[in-house]
């Protein structure tokens, strides 16, 4: 069986040629990740046209996902490039400063003093150093450590409860959108998203119709969740920052409550962060990690995602089939016991959400394995998806970007598909082609769904159950081979 959930995997120096992308390719991944936190834009440009080229020799559909920088803030150059801080130890942070020594830790945000309070909390690399804010000085915050450990340049400095005055978009993530538009990515991350204004900013930069994924790594993220999912069209639990902002043993119950409203609206869902972290160093993972995917699976997310496992790690390619075979394995349990996921999606248009569960509903009830999709937008095949059918999803369109987007959507096999003029020739095209690929066989039963007049942006309006190689039957039951006659024609 074809693997469900898709696999988004982060380029860098560890896959940097054309080889070992193809490589990533052939082990699994659906979507490549381009993290401009780290590389510049000739990096990225040589990373895109890799995998648009190692996926056109595969046959394969490869989504690129454009993930921005954001305002992340990140201490300065330290003495000898490293501190070891100890329990207890007093030590300042300096705003604005380049660069530093053992007691003076230099802070790129010029706002510290008037917006960190003492009493505050401060918490360097994801959080393993932890530092209390003693008093406010003239021109530094005097901070005693509360846990100690190594600090290095340009480390991600955290200060959860205090208000920032941050803005969601650097004068650098508008320059990476443009070149995003240049590259022609299909996907783009938010980082550190507060609302849905942040969203909207964004989208204004986009090329047009780019998908935009929220990055929910701020308390301030999880807590207007509702209000970002009305912007956004899907979401990342991105659960690195979050663990620094939340505390720690409630990361898995803010994943599961995520992944379940934004499922339930209809939204694109992405896991990530340290999924299978020890491979970074080790060729095989943890069992804890392989646990931890296999939750994300279960609890319904549509991608899960590699970080240095793929970008820096010693084992890239054995992380994706790695995640390749922990997916398939626990989808083989699941996808007998699949049924519809949520009553009725939320925030969709009610006829093109009532014909996807009508889809998914009649394919249970007649045990067939596949479900078409006819779709210009890509937005039918993903309200299939959002239904979590045991049925395979076969999407057809004539857009290439459509078409990218779709290697994302839980489930769907995305294939590139001639346009033509009526819904009736477009089906028997899809047959021929579903014969062809031996993914259906003669007389095989299959759910077709469209959005009708033919090649336009039509909202999901029609249902047509067909048996392969005859047009003339009803579909026949593939428990019983009884025949459910009177069913075939548009509902």
């Amino acid at each position: 069986m074809r693997r469900q959930t898709k696999i988004v995997a982060t380029m860098g120096p560890a896959v940097a040629s054309l080889g070992q992308v193809a490589e990533l390719i052939h082990a699994g991944l659906d979507v490549a990740r381009l993290n401009f936190s780290h590389g510049g834009h000739d990096t990225h440009r040589q990373f895109a046209g890799w995998v648009r080229e190692a996926a056109s020799d595969a046959g394969a559909n490869v989504a690129l996902l454009q993930d921005i920088q954001g305002p992340k803030l990140r201490l300065g150059i330290l003495h000898d490039g490293k501190v070891q801080l100890d329990r207890g130890e007093q030590v300042d942070l300096v705003p604005g400063a380049k660069s530093g020594d053992r007691s003076n830790i230099p802070v790129d945000y010029e706002h510290l003093l008037e917006d960190v309070a003492p009493g505050g909390s401060v918490l360097v690399a994801d959080g393993l150093v932890r530092l209390e804010v003693a008093e406010r000085l003239e021109d530094r915050l005097r901070c005693v450590v509360v846990a100690g450990g190594e600090l290095a340049d340009h480390k991600g400095v955290a200060f959860p409860g205090s208000s920032l005055r941050v803005p969601p978009l650097t004068d650098k993530d508008a320059a990476d959108i443009a070149f995003g538009r240049e590259l022609g990515v299909d996907y783009v991350a938010m980082s550190f998203v507060r609302s849905s204004e942040d969203i909207r900013q964004v989208a204004a930069l986009v090329e047009p119709g780019t998908p935009i994924i929220a990055k929910v790594e701020l308390a301030a993220a999880y807590e207007n969740l509702d209000d970002i999912m009305a912007a956004a069209d899907g979401v990342m639990v991105a659960r690195g920052d979050l663990g620094v902002e939340l505390p720690l043993e409630r990361i898995p119950l803010v994943q599961a409550d995520i992944l379940e409203r934004a499922n339930a609206a209809g939204l694109l869902t992405i896991t990530a962060t340290e999924m299978l972290q020890s491979m970074v160093e080790a060729p095989r993972p943890t069992r804890a990690e392989v646990t931890d995917v296999a939750t994300a699976v279960t609890e319904g997310t549509d991608a899960v995602m590699l970080s240095g496992e793929t970008a820096v790690g010693k084992y890239p390619v054995e992380a994706v089939r790695m995640m390749d075979t922990i997916c398939r394995e626990v989808e083989t349990g699941l996808r007998p016991q699949r049924r519809s996921a949520h009553l009725t999606l939320s925030s969709v248009p009610t006829f093109a959400s009532a014909i996807a569960k009508a889809a998914v509903e009649a394919a249970v009830d007649l045990d067939l394995s596949t479900i078409v999709a006819f779709t210009e937008t890509g937005s039918t095949a993903r309200l299939l998806s959002k239904y979590r059918p045991a049925s395979d999803i076969v999407a057809f369109t004539a857009r290439e970007a459509t078409l990218r987007r779709m290697a994302l959507y839980w489930g769907v096999r995305a294939v590139p598909f001639e346009r033509r003029a009526y819904t009736d020739l477009e089906i028997a095209a899809a047959e021929k082609y579903l014969e062809k690929e031996r993914l259906c066989t003669r007389g095989e039963g299959v759910v077709m769904v469209a959005g009708i007049p033919a090649n336009r942006q039509a909202s999901t309006n029609l249902m047509k159950l067909h048996v392969i190689g005859d047009r003339d039957r009803g579909v026949p039951s593939q428990r019983d081979g009884r025949s459910a006659g009177g069913l075939s024609g548009p509902v």
